[in-house]
């Protein structure tokens, strides 16, 4: 029988680190429904973490909105670099 080391059993096997934030945003249905509000836990390259309220149905596919307040911090050559606010 194999003994593995805590940090191995427990370790996050994503291929991006997540980061933890607390970020409003809504779910958009397809089909024009009302979008559902969520707050976005964690998010990564890949994917994020959602808290939903329990009376909501979501689909298996959605389209995510984030929408964040944001203040130019840098220009340069047709970008920008912001800082949310």
């Amino acid at each position: 029988m194999a003994l593995f080391q805590r940090s191995d059993r427990f370790r996050d096997l994503r291929n991006s680190p997540r980061h933890d934030v607390h970020y409003l945003a809504q779910i958009e249905h397809a089909g024009g429904s009302a979008p559902v509000s969520c707050i976005i836990c964690d998010i990564s390259g890949s994917g994020a973490k959602l808290t939903i309220g329990e009376q909501h149905q979501v689909p298996d596919e959605f389209t995510l909105l984030l929408r964040r307040r944001c203040r130019v911090v840098r220009r340069d050559d047709g970008q920008l670099g912001v800082q949310f606010v």
